[in-house]
C-alpha cells in the first residue's frame, strides 16, 4: 500500500477540482469532477458524495477508484488508485457532513467515501513517468 507523502498531501490541499474515475462491472468508465476531496490521513482520501449517481452505482459493484492530482506550478502530477468504502453514518460520515456544511451550508452530504490508497503513479513528463512511488 502506498502512503500519501507530505508533498502529495500538500498538492491535494491546493487543488480545487479532482477528476474521479470509476468503472462498472463491465468496465464502462465514468469520470466526474469532484470538489469535496481531501486527505483524511496518510492512507486515505475522503470524498463526499453530494450528487453521485453513476459513481455511486459503479462503486456498489466495483469499489475501485482512481483520482488525478497535480500542481502545474511545481510541474508535478500523480494518479492515485485504491479501493473505496462508503459510510452513511458514523464518525467519518459525520466529519464529511460537517465539512460540507461548513463550506457550503445547505448542500446535502449523502455519504462519505474513503479511498484507501493502494498505488500512486507519477504522471508528469520525465524519466519517472508511469513509475509507482
Amino acid at each position: 500500500m502506498s502512503k500519501l507523502s507530505t508533498a502529495l498531501q500538500e498538492i491535494i490541499a491546493k487543488q480545487d477540482v479532482f477528476p474521479i474515475a470509476t468503472a462498472n462491472q463491465d468496465g464502462t468508465p465514468n469520470v466526474v469532477p469532484m470538489t469535496f476531496v481531501k486527505v483524511y490521513d496518510e492512507n486515505n482520501l475522503l470524498i463526499v458524495d453530494n450528487f453521485m449517481n453513476k459513481t455511486r452505482k459503479n462503486l456498489a459493484s466495483n469499489p475501485r477508484m482512481a483520482i488525478c492530482v497535480w500542481d502545474l506550478k511545481a510541474g508535478q502530477a500523480y494518479q492515485i488508485k485504491g479501493r473505496t468504502t462508503r459510510a452513511t453514518s458514523g464518525k467519518v460520515f459525520d466529519e464529511a457532513k460537517n465539512w460540507v456544511e461548513e463550506k457550503m451550508p445547505g448542500l446535502p452530504a449523502q455519504a462519505a467515501v474513503l479511498l484507501s490508497v493502494e498505488q500512486v503513479f507519477v504522471c508528469q513528463p520525465g524519466d519517472d513517468l508511469g513509475k509507482e512511488v
